[in-house]
């Protein structure tokens, strides 16, 4: 039984005007929730709502060890047409952050067909800048799961449970499901997340748990789970970057 989990590596800031918190009250809920590692996420530039470049490339700023949390520099990019565009340049990813989320929002992009999101997430799958694929239940972007989600596997990505689905995005609860047991099927890793915009959202994941141990997720495929399981993901991605694959 899944009991605890140990980072949470989609958190927003008030760096976007939809966050409402600083990173440094993300970093203090994570560690009132009981995380030992915790990330930054805010959106790409891409959308209306998210940072500027400049902002990712300054992460650096912030220590790596925080009040004795390990805190990461993301992004969620967005994936800005069918041919699996993102938003950040290669030399931002590569050598100012240490994980990427790439998702689908309807403010940067309109729903296409069944076929077109499909191609984008392929390219998604080969592209070794990204890491984590960001809520991919959305229903307005439905995409082929049993095509997909092999490649997936083939290029080592996560997929993220996402907690805020099962709030803000109640419709798509069933397609994370079907996610999920293909993910299982195929020994595709996933990776609980709030997506939170409020500090006291930091570590929190109630439902998706609940969804994963009803269909019995095994543990193992868990990358945050276990701290040092991500921790050598994590070094593994980042290995991958540099060689391009």
């Amino acid at each position: 039984m899944i009991k605890h989990l140990t980072a949470d590596l989609h958190t927003h800031t008030d760096v976007s005007k939809h966050g409402y918190s600083t990173v440094y009250e993300n970093i203090m809920a994570a560690k009132a929730a009981g995380l030992t590692h915790v990330g930054i996420s805010n959106h790409g530039p891409a959308n209306d709502d998210g940072a500027p470049e400049g902002h990712f490339r300054n992460l650096r700023a912030i220590p790596e060890i925080v009040e004795g949390i390990r805190v990461y520099r993301g992004a969620e990019l967005n994936i800005t047409d069918y041919n699996g565009s993102i938003d950040l340049s290669g030399d931002t990813i590569r050598n100012r952050l240490d994980y990427t989320i790439a998702s689908f929002h309807n403010e940067v992009i309109s729903p296409g067909s069944l076929e077109d999101h499909t191609s984008a997430y392929l390219s998604i799958a080969a592209n070794p800048l990204v890491d984590i694929i960001g809520h991919s239940g959305t229903p307005g972007f439905p995409y082929d799961y049993e095509r997909v989600i092999p490649e997936f596997k083939r290029y080592e990505k996560a997929v993220e449970i996402n907690e805020a689905t099962f709030h803000v995005r109640k419709q798509s609860v069933e397609n994370c499901m079907n996610i999920a047991r293909l993910c299982a099927l195929h020994g595709v890793f996933v990776i609980v997340n709030s997506d939170a915009h409020f500090c006291k959202l930091v570590g929190v994941f109630h439902n998706a748990l609940e969804m994963l141990r009803q269909i019995n997720f095994p543990e193992e495929l868990i990358l945050n789970e276990d701290g040092k399981r991500l921790e050598a993901w994590l070094q593994r991605r980042n290995l991958l970057k540099e060689q391009g694959i």
